[in-house]
């Protein structure tokens, strides 16, 4: 199913982005005022990610939104 691997990638760069920025899981959490589990849940794919936290997600971890898509 194309939706689930892109989905998949989504959420490796995602976890890649947070990686290169240097943050744990609990580190962006708590730029993100969520909870580590939040994070975790992301990463796993037990959660979807809205455009919005999508956005501030990359902009706790120092990324361009715009970057960040062009790698998915």
């Amino acid at each position: 199913m194309l939706y689930a691997q892109r989905y998949e990638k989504a959420r490796e760069v995602l976890r890649q982005t947070r990686l290169d920025s240097g943050l744990t899981q609990e580190e962006l959490a708590d730029k993100l005022a969520r909870g580590q589990s939040y994070v975790s849940k992301l990463e796993r794919g037990e959660r979807y990610i809205d455009v919005l936290d999508f956005i501030l997600w990359c902009e706790a971890c120092g990324a361009s939104p715009a970057k960040v898509i062009d790698d998915i």
